[in-house]
């Protein structure tokens, strides 16, 4: 068998054929309120991307369970087996990954392919640059339109052999793996995944690596490297990992705080908000829950219960109910932006039906995401007929409750995919939405969670 046929027999083994979400759908009008209550959301896929690249390194056979099934961990566990590392589906998204020295990582004159996973990309060039590779990382189209300098130059720095293929600060991105060096690197922009990155590169480098940064944001990165037991010291302004393998590891990933971020926006949304959502065993990453505070300063309630973990993060129960109508808000802050980052086209999209003005600030990240997101949600809230405004750094929303248009033609964008969901709830009648296979980036089945609510129709 060749290495991609062997691939995708373990994939299809280890989450089953894929769902498929359709690409077209037709939403009807909300039914009365009758929907679950007591839901809980798929698993987390910024962990179970860092998890089983964290797996490969590790000096053991570790074990991870409930992981996410969305494409872009389908491309991280592709880009493993074609480097030779050993993955093991051994149970419904269960997986087993022994892990390799560097050395001895298969990547000869190999080329490869994330997908549109940012995340596989920035931390394969991370992992590889202090490995023995030889080979080429690249995407898809949306992909090699996105930044990766911010990755690139510190690596650059740490001794990194890297030559970008076609654009600068783009991928395709080949590497000429060597040992990287230590000392101090800096991340110029508001965002996790660099900084992510360059700890994966420090923690396999010939001394520590110091990793400024503008921003605090998500550390799923930071603590699955101190659980594995690499030593990584933290300030406001800086990280710190020392070299070291990680241990062999047997982690259950949490529930993912924005897939419990839609279920909620879609509770909230509907006529049936009154009543209490239970999200069961959520990821309770202060640093990823922000779109839970912002909510809650719109005026909805919402619990947080605390369950019993071993593993690096901390999980909670939430509980999710509107005792009246939404308030508009400001959303500033480098700190609360990031923990919500994923989560304010959401925002924007509840915002319309909020009874006072919403203004998000400190959010140009945003610019630079699947689509430029500030530009693409203003566009998607004005095809509902929603107003709105785009800033420099972010956008403002004005209360206009969305009227339904008959067909709205959604971007390559997951996240946009999910606010046209909560607008085609809100507005409360019949619409086509095209584009909706996007949402398999991070989540397949998000039309079953629309559905709920709504009658939907795959067209």
């Amino acid at each position: 068998m060749t290495v991609t046929s062997v691939r995708e027999e373990l994939i299809s083994r280890l989450f089953g054929t894929g769902r498929q979400a359709p690409d077209r759908i037709r939403v009807g009008a909300p039914r009365p309120a009758s929907a679950e209550l007591d839901i809980t959301p798929h698993p987390d896929k910024a962990i179970s991307q860092r998890a089983t690249l964290l797996a490969a390194l590790a000096d053991g056979t570790c074990r991870i369970h409930h992981l996410a099934d969305c494409r872009d961990v389908r491309a991280n566990l592709r880009a493993l087996i074609s480097l030779g590392v050993d993955v093991r589906p051994v149970g419904p998204a269960a997986v087993e990954i022994t892990g390799r020295a560097l050395s001895e990582f298969r990547a000869a004159d190999l080329t490869l392919d994330a997908g549109n996973s940012a995340t596989t990309s920035r931390l394969l060039l991370a992992i590889l640059a202090g490995s023995s590779a030889r080979c080429t990382v690249t995407g898809n189209e949306l992909l090699r339109s996105r930044p990766m300098a911010e990755v690139i130059e510190p690596l650059r720095a740490l001794g990194a052999d890297l030559t970008e293929l076609q654009e600068t600060g783009r991928l395709p991105v080949r590497i000429r793996g060597t040992a990287l060096s230590g000392g101090t690197v800096d991340v110029a922009v508001d965002s996790a995944q660099p900084v992510s990155a360059l700890l994966f590169a420090g923690s396999q480098a010939r001394g520590p690596v110091r990793v400024t940064r503008r921003a605090v944001a998500r550390d799923h990165t930071e603590r699955l490297l101190r659980w594995s037991g690499v030593e990584v010291a933290e300030s406001e302004s800086a990280l710190v990992v020392s070299p070291g393998q990680p241990r062999a590891f047997d982690l259950q990933v949490p529930g993912d705080p924005s897939g419990a971020a839609l279920l909620a926006a879609l509770h909230l949304a509907a006529p049936g908000s009154h009543q209490e959502l239970t999200l069961r065993s959520v990821g309770a990453n202060q640093r990823r829950t922000g779109c839970f505070s912002i909510l809650r300063s719109m005026g909805a309630e919402i619990r947080e219960v605390p369950l019993p973990t071993d593993g690096p993060e901390p999980v909670a129960d939430f509980v999710v109910r509107a005792p009246g109508p939404l308030q508009g808000t400001e959303v500033a802050g480098a700190r609360l932006v990031q923990s919500a980052i994923d989560e304010l086209p959401l925002i924007a999209a509840l915002a319309t039906a909020a009874t006072g003005r919403t203004v998000i600030r400190d959010a140009s990240e945003l610019r630079g995401k699947d689509t430029d997101r500030i530009a693409t949600t203003i566009a998607l809230l004005r095809d509902f007929g929603a107003q709105a405004e785009a800033t420099a750094d972010g956008l403002v929303v004005e209360p206009r409750l969305p009227r339904a248009p008959r067909r709205v033609l959604l971007p390559p964008d997951h996240r946009l995919v999910f606010a046209a969901f909560v607008l085609a709830l809100l507005s409360g009648g019949e619409t086509e939405l095209h584009g909706v296979g996007a949402a398999a980036t991070s989540h397949p089945g998000a039309v079953a969670d629309l559905a709920r609510y709504v009658p939907v129709e795959a067209l």
